[in-house]
């Protein structure tokens, strides 16, 4: 008798709910948090973002999450200008050995605890404990960190730091975390715990492989706080991501984040129900050269495959003319210091046939001593999907120069365990950094040889010599001088071959209104200024 009356209460409770809310189960908001959203965004992302470890001094999760719930001291602006962000001001010795930041003093974590000195000095000295970040200046060149007052905060090198202000710009791992955010609090080795941060996200809930869903910071400091969620959606098929946009299963999908195919922006054209958003970006397409086969270790092989690239004919034959490896929106790139192969197929053959090949009649490839001209191509469409087409186009061109080109298009993690660890490849489609890590952390991260520590990419004592020379200055005039005699000798040594200037393309639905890009690409929309009208 009991249980039946419990049963016909708990029906008649749940009928009761329903109709107070108005929601169907499968239409409600799930809430796994105290921080009810009425609406959502829904973005597409290309990975898990490992939404239960995003620690601010670590390279976990995707640094589109980082930037959306941490703050950098200072922001990377236009032009490569250092802005001011948690850090009012700042003063750089002449020495580039000690570097003095005056913080804000209005600013709150999303727990509501206060920002200061002290909570820098831990985000810090926590970064520079990863072992992840030993490569970074800040990291191997810090002597020590000194907080004279709550809002002053003094980094002192052992030598000069030329990189520091470009460095703590960056995505990650220098934002700035609340103590807080690791127990036992505030300890450099404590265990983290959830991220704290004062950007204008927190984090709500996440679901290992499906999504994580951020809500507004309400003690966000700089701009209004938004009045929906936002929910980073794991889909890492592109094609998947076309037909979730189309079906409303998302509202947003672009950039790094989630690319759309190029070949499928058409379908969302002259749509009333889609808008196309796109801006200028500082990343290149280009490939790297696996100068341990002794093919590529030729010059003149290397020259020929960048005569006999024609970069107009990518992207379905949109692409713009490539000049060198850096877009002209990257610092230090000017229009003289970007030399080009201009496309040349009989340059690339005369080339070719200078090393002592020779073309066989019957193959239309050039060999040796009986060995064919031929290399492996590695790439991978979990993340570029306009990989697959540029990587037919390349292959279909190299055979117009007598070279053979097989493409292997692997999974994103047995792709980036080619380029940063077993190296199992001839040839690899790959892309530059953006904004404040162009051009020198990027070339120190690829380029940089040492006997302890070959280059991850070609290998060159030079030009190695040239990137130590960058390090010890903070003149940008002599940085110039530099960064022009390193791009000059990328281009003449033929260690990269350049494919495409990318630009930034988010596709939302036309419910979104207000749309603008970030200040970085690593921080690629400002989530939180969207405004969401009916459907």
């Amino acid at each position: 008798m009991f249980r039946r009356f419990s049963i016909i209460m708990i029906v008649s409770f749940c009928i009761m709910i329903v109709g107070i809310t108005g929601c169907t189960p499968s239409s409600a908001p799930e809430v796994t948090g105290k921080d009810e959203a009425t609406k959502r965004v829904t973005v597409a992302i290309t990975q898990d973002l490992k939404g239960d470890k995003i620690d601010a001094t670590t390279y976990n999760g995707a640094r589109a999450v980082q930037t959306a719930i941490y703050d950098a001291l200072v922001e990377f602006g236009e032009g490569g200008k250092i802005e001011p962000s948690l850090a009012e001001s700042w003063d750089v010795a002449k020495d580039g050995k000690t570097y003095t930041f005056h913080l804000r003093k209005d600013v709150l974590f999303s727990d509501g605890t206060a920002f200061n000195s002290a909570a820098v000095k831990f985000s810090l000295e926590r970064t520079v404990a990863n072992e992840e970040t030993a490569s970074l200046e800040i990291a191997r060149k810090l002597e020590k960190i000194e907080t004279p007052d709550e809002y002053t905060v003094v980094l002192t090198f052992k030598e000069m730091a030329s990189q520091t202000l470009l460095e703590l710009s960056q995505a990650r791992p220098f934002r700035i975390m609340s103590p807080n955010a690791v127990v036992p609090n505030g300890a450099i080795g404590g265990e983290f715990t959830e991220p704290i941060g004062t950007g204008p996200w927190k984090l709500d809930s996440y679901k290992e492989g499906q999504d994580t869903v951020l809500v507004a910071n309400e003690h966000y400091w700089k701009e209004a706080v938004a009045n929906y969620s936002l929910v980073f959606k794991v889909i890492t098929d592109p094609q998947a991501r076309v037909l979730a946009l189309q079906n409303g299963e998302i509202d947003m999908a672009g950039g790094e984040v989630g690319n759309i195919p190029y070949e499928n922006i058409a379908l969302f054209e002259n749509n009333d129900k889609y808008t196309i958003e796109t801006n200028a970006s500082t990343m290149s397409y280009f490939v790297v050269i696996n100068q341990s086969n002794e093919l590529l270790a030729d010059k003149n092989i290397r020259q020929a495959i960048n005569y006999g690239t024609d970069t107009s004919k990518m992207m379905s034959g949109k692409g713009a003319e490539v000049s060198g490896l850096f877009q002209s929106t990257v610092a230090f790139v000017t229009s003289d210091n970007q030399p080009s192969y201009e496309y040349n197929v009989d340059k690339a053959k005369q080339l070719i046939e200078a090393s002592g090949y020779q073309l066989n009649a019957s193959s239309k490839l050039y060999e040796k001593d009986g060995q064919v001209i031929k290399f492996r191509l590695v790439i991978q469409t979990e993340e570029y999907p306009e990989w697959k087409e540029m990587a037919e186009i390349f292959q279909d061109q190299m055979k117009d120069i007598g070279v053979k080109v097989d493409i292997l298009n692997q999974e994103r993690a047995a792709y980036y365990d080619a380029l940063w660890t077993n190296k199992q490849y001839d040839l690899l489609l790959y892309r530059t950094y953006t904004d404040a890590q162009l051009p020198y952390r990027f070339l120190s991260s690829l380029f940089y040889n040492t006997l302890e520590t070959p280059a991850v990419a070609y290998q060159d004592d030079i030009l190695t010599a040239e990137l130590d020379q960058i390090a010890n200055t903070i003149s940008q005039s002599e940085q110039q001088a530099i960064f022009d005699r390193v791009f000059d000798r990328i281009h003449e040594e033929a260690m990269t071959v350049p494919i495409y200037y990318t630009k930034q393309t988010f596709i939302h639905n036309s419910k979104i209104s207000d749309f603008t890009f970030g200040n970085i690409e690593d921080n690629p929309v400002k989530w939180h200024q969207l405004h969401i009208g009916d459907k």
